[in-house]
């Protein structure tokens, strides 16, 4: 009879890395460390020339603003400065009163007498009414009528048709002088000035 040995002995494989591929990783992960510290040293010395530039130009800045402080010189306020303001506004003042006063001129001006003449035309009655003096002054605003009249009544009719011409509306007069001459006729004398202020005026 053989005898048969079914034992046998079988040896463990061995799982994971081998030593060179333990080793080859090593000196990747070395390599990789060796590169990421140069590159933060590299930071580090761009930061540092940053910082150095900054301290350099701030310095700079201090120095030009410590120059500027040496030679700043406070102005001092002129004491003929109120004077010569209190007479330009009293000359500013004085250019605003004539140009008023030339507008007012103009105004006048521009309104004319063609108005005026035009409106005693026509409200003047036919016949038995004339006037010889017509006086404008001051670009139509003061007037002066002088005239006869055949009909004491007509006078007051002409005036108060004067008084409803747009032109003469509102207007007051400052006398009315009415005299009767020795041919009978009613000599009449309205202005818009007391006597006193026309004789000053002749």
């Amino acid at each position: 009879m053989q005898n048969v040995n079914l034992y046998q002995v079988e040896r463990q494989r061995r799982a994971g890395p081998q030593p060179q591929q333990m080793l080859g990783g090593l000196c990747l992960l070395l390599a990789l460390c060796l590169l990421h510290g140069a590159w933060q040293g590299w930071q580090l010395h761009r930061t540092g020339q940053h910082l150095a530039q900054a301290e350099l130009t701030a310095q700079e800045q201090e120095t030009r603003l410590a120059a500027l402080k040496a030679g700043f010189v406070e102005p001092q306020l002129d004491e003929r400065l109120p004077a010569e303001l209190a007479a330009r506004e009293a000359e500013n003042r004085q250019l605003q009163r004539l140009l008023a006063y030339l507008q007012t001129l103009a105004s006048q001006q521009g309104a004319g007498f063609v108005a005026p003449l035009t409106a005693l035309a026509e409200q003047h009655p036919q016949g038995r009414l004339w006037l010889k003096g017509i006086h404008l002054a001051e670009g139509g605003t003061q007037l002066r009528l002088q005239g006869r009249s055949q009909d004491r009544e007509l006078l007051p009719q002409y005036l108060d048709a004067l008084g409803r011409s747009p032109v003469f509306k509102g207007r007051e007069f400052a006398r009315l002088d009415v005299q009767r001459g020795e041919d009978k006729l009613l000599d009449f004398d309205l202005s818009s000035r007391p006597a006193d202020q026309e004789k000053a005026d002749e």
